[in-house]
């Protein structure tokens, strides 16, 4: 009909118009963000990126620590391993008792590592405190076994634990530097096996009877050699090796050379 067709032509004309206006207006229109509102959004951005980073640093730092002390761990056990199988081959020369010397510090004995039974070498084991080192000195002994004698200065020497300390224990409400070394014998005239204390360095008469040297130390990552050892990076060990020579069913004997 030719009425519609009028209406139609004028609707698609107003279309037109609507458009031309609208991207007119969209060509004048210069608004953006005001300056509040972009201070706040880069504010909000700022913010954003901070915890960003800052949850960065925390798993990197918590990585390098994880890595540190595994380190640190891997180091101290085997040391341990070390100190307590040489500790464990005490033996005597002839009627030598096989505990020569012995303090907080250092402990020198005799030792067969070997298989060969008429074989021994003279060992000590001392820590530096100012280089924080634990280091082993061996003597070769010459001569037929028993009669072996062993020179003035060690034959060879080596660094077993760096960076180490002494570790701490509590005591009341205070943390107290343990030694390296304790030293314990069977208790007078008991059956039960009951172990005391000797008082340091050793002597002549107590050396012979002990039973059981304690180890304690801690060791530090060698990437924070400079921290102390109530630092959370410090790992303690903690070890009690038994003399061979010793009977624990015969307490009232003691540590017997065979």
């Amino acid at each position: 009909e030719p009425g519609d067709d009028d209406d139609d032509d004028r609707r698609d004309q107003r279309r037109v118009f609507l458009m031309k206006a609208r991207l007119r207006q969209l060509r004048s229109d210069q608004s953006g963000f005001t300056l509040p509102e972009l201070i706040t959004a880069m504010g909000i951005g700022l913010v954003v990126l901070l915890a960003a980073f800052m949850l960065l640093d925390r798993a990197v730092s918590g990585s390098t620590r994880l890595a540190d002390r595994q380190e640190a761990v891997q180091r101290g056990r085997l040391a341990m391993e070390l100190i307590t199988r040489q500790l464990r081959s005490q033996v005597c020369i002839g009627e030598a008792q096989p505990i020569l010397a012995a303090d907080d510090n250092s402990v020198t004995f005799y030792a067969n590592l070997s298989s060969n039974p008429n074989t021994a070498q003279k060992r000590r084991l001392r820590y530096v405190t100012a280089e924080k080192r634990l280091y082993e000195d061996i003597y070769n002994g010459t001569g037929t076994f028993p009669t072996l004698s062993f020179p003035g200065s060690p034959t060879t020497s080596r660094e077993l634990l760096w960076p180490m300390a002494q570790a701490t224990e509590r005591v009341g409400s205070t943390f107290v530097t343990r030694p390296i070394f304790r030293y314990y014998k069977y208790v007078n005239n008991t059956t039960t096996g009951a172990l005391q204390l000797l008082s340091t360095p050793l002597s002549a008469a107590d050396a012979p009877e002990v039973v059981m040297i304690n180890v304690a130390f801690a060791t530090l990552p060698q990437r924070l050699v400079e921290r102390t050892t109530d630092s959370v990076d410090a790992t303690t060990f903690d070890a009690n090796v038994y003399v061979r020579l010793a009977d624990p069913t015969k307490p009232t004997e003691g540590p017997q050379c065979l």
